[in-house]
């Protein structure tokens, strides 16, 4: 059996249907043609021989090692990976369904003939209001997605500088041991000939050497702190095998004008990215349940012509459907965006209650550790300092014996010990306060 071509005049007609259906449906689609797997840490932007780079800051200060932070973190770049995701979604979110074009055939064989043929095209219409609805949705994601990246901005800046006021307090640490260590071994020195001259027991000699062993493994921890505090910084910096030779920062210089309590709280409150990231969840949250709650008016027309080879006819044929919302009526997924809305107003509460209860615990240590540097620095270390000396000359004098000399090391290297330490958390405090509370830009 022969099967006959079909006329030029079906071939027409079906050329006249396809074209029926709105080019604005064909438009915005995305190209398969490049289909090359991306190797893994592709991201636009991330360079990981530069990220084994052994960088040397040299002499750097704390605002230019933020800048630099800020410009590789891995976690600012998951950021804008997850910002250019969304706008995937919101190019997807409206674009038109495609199409479908069916063929058919009927009655083939039938008293030897080639039967009935026809192509049809089916186009669904009407649901334009819901993808505007669905791109809001989008477009409200990547502004939270903007607070977002501030969020993680402010924490890696917060970090940054804490690890620097650790790495510049662990260095003073290393030069007041090296102090205690210099004098300790000065002091033994001098007792040999106290001893040769009968003024100072083997004993107090044998106690003086231990205690000069025990300065110089208290050099070798400040050290090591001091290495671990280089290295944390390092890694926030993403340049784990670079090197600093000096921060120009000082921390001794914190303080300055004491900061207001309830202006400084006022100020995080209403100010914090993270309080504005929330904010715009909640929009974007109600941006989804605006589009869950949106009637569905979709409804598919279809056209098609088909030939007959029988008696030579061409025949029309059309059709319009519109699903009945019997069952589903998408009241599933109206209570999820109605619930998520509510979860992101509690989310936001809970937050802002979390803040105040950071904050007044920060605050607290804020005022101590700020009395206390500023307590130790102007009255107490100058005072300590004055009669350390005098009590190292009195004893290698023989004007005060050998447990009044310990005794008068052991306040010094205390008092010295505190104020380090309560220089310390004056710098985690401010940081964090300055900082809208926000740290531990890793742990996200």
């Amino acid at each position: 059996m022969k099967i006959q071509n079909p006329p030029r005049r079906l071939l027409a007609t079906a050329a006249l249907t396809a074209a029926l259906v709105p080019s604005a449906w064909a438009q915005n689609a995305p190209s398969p043609s490049d289909e090359t797997v991306l190797p893994v840490n592709a991201t636009p932007g991330f360079d990981r021989k530069a990220a084994d780079e052994a960088f040397d800051f040299g002499r750097t200060s704390i605002a230019a090692l933020q800048e630099f932070a800020l410009q590789r973190h891995p976690a600012l770049q998951l950021v804008d990976d997850l910002t250019d995701a969304e706008r995937g979604v919101y190019v997807q979110a409206g674009l038109a369904p495609n199409p479908t074009l069916r063929y058919g055939g009927e009655e083939i064989g039938s008293d030897g003939s080639a039967g009935k043929h026809g192509i049809s095209v089916e186009q669904e219409f009407g649901g334009a209001a819901r993808r505007r609805l669905a791109q809001e949705a989008s477009r409200k994601a990547s502004l939270a997605l903007d607070w977002q990246r501030q969020v993680v901005a402010t924490k890696i800046r917060n970090d940054v500088r804490a690890a620097a006021y650790r790495l510049l307090i662990a260095q003073k640490q290393v030069e007041f041991r090296q102090q205690i260590a210099s004098v300790s071994q000065a002091a033994e020195d001098q007792a040999r000939s106290l001893i040769a001259a009968g003024s100072l027991s083997q004993l107090n000699f044998i106690q003086l050497q231990n205690q000069t062993r025990e300065a110089k493994l208290a050099v070798t921890k400040a050290k090591n702190a001091k290495t671990s505090a280089q290295k944390g910084l390092l890694i926030l910096l993403g340049a784990p095998n670079g090197t600093i030779e000096a921060i120009l920062d000082d921390p001794e210089e914190l303080g300055g004008e004491p900061l207001d309590e309830n202006a400084t709280l006022d100020d995080i409150l209403e100010r914090s990215p993270e309080i504005e990231r929330l904010k715009a969840q909640i929009v974007q949250r109600q941006a989804v349940l605006n589009y869950e709650r949106a009637p569905k008016r979709e409804f598919s027309v279809e056209g098609g012509v088909s030939y007959a080879f029988g008696d030579s006819t061409t025949l029309a044929s059309a059709g319009v459907g519109v699903p009945l919302r019997i069952n589903d009526r998408n009241q599933g997924n109206i209570q999820r965006a109605t619930a998520e809305y509510f979860a992101a107003q509690r989310e936001l509460e809970r937050t802002q209650l979390k803040l105040r209860a950071e904050f007044a615990e920060t605050f607290a240590v804020y005022k101590s550790a700020r009395e206390e540097a500023r307590t130790y620095r102007e009255e107490i270390m100058p005072s300590l300092e004055n009669f350390f000396e005098m009590s190292q000359q009195a004893f290698l004098s023989g004007e005060i014996d050998f447990l009044e000399i310990s005794q008068a090391r052991v306040v010094y290297i205390e008092s010295s010990v505190n104020y380090l330490e309560a220089l310390e958390r004056l710098a985690e405090s401010i940081v964090k306060l300055e900082g809208a509370l926000l740290e531990r830009c890793l742990d996200d």
